[in-house]
């Protein structure tokens, strides 16, 4: 298990997400965000040039290893929220994005000495090394010191 002391501003963790498939994309924005810009292929190609992923859709693929591969080894007590989330490029079909994670800073809470609060920043680049969505992520941390073990 890794707690706030375990990191350090600076350091970078790399992950991969799944290409998301023509169908998983029109399937998602059906249910989600059923705009024809992700719904219509011939009406996308007029605006965007083909196809392209929610912005929403994008948030989660990129969300996804965070959660699955890193979080889950984690002391987190729970996230904050988003600081300037921002979707820089249309994310298309089939294309896969490496994705990396930045701390920060880490900062102990003064009140609380059992956790603090990890910030840091999550990119994701398309195929092309473009990158297409970017956001600051804080989220509280359990402490070393309080762990029971």
């Amino acid at each position: 298990m890794k707690y706030l002391e375990d990191f350090a501003p600076g350091q970078v963790f790399r992950f991969h997400s799944e290409p998301m498939s023509k169908e998983a994309i029109i399937a998602f924005a059906e249910e989600w965000d059923p705009q024809r810009l992700h719904t219509d292929e011939d009406y996308a190609t007029t605006v965007h040039g083909g196809l392209i992923a929610s912005g929403f859709q994008t948030m989660l693929e990129v969300f996804k290893p965070i959660m699955t591969e890193f979080m889950v080894g984690v002391a987190n007590i729970g996230g904050i929220g988003f600081d300037n989330l921002r979707w820089l490029r249309p994310v298309r079909p089939n294309e896969p994005l490496d994705i990396e994670l930045t701390v920060n800073s880490v900062t102990p809470s003064k009140s609380k000495p059992d956790r603090g609060v990890l910030n840091y920043t999550l990119s994701a680049k398309n195929p092309k090394g473009e990158v297409v969505f970017s956001t600051d992520t804080p989220v509280m941390i359990q402490r070393k010191q309080n762990d029971p073990d």
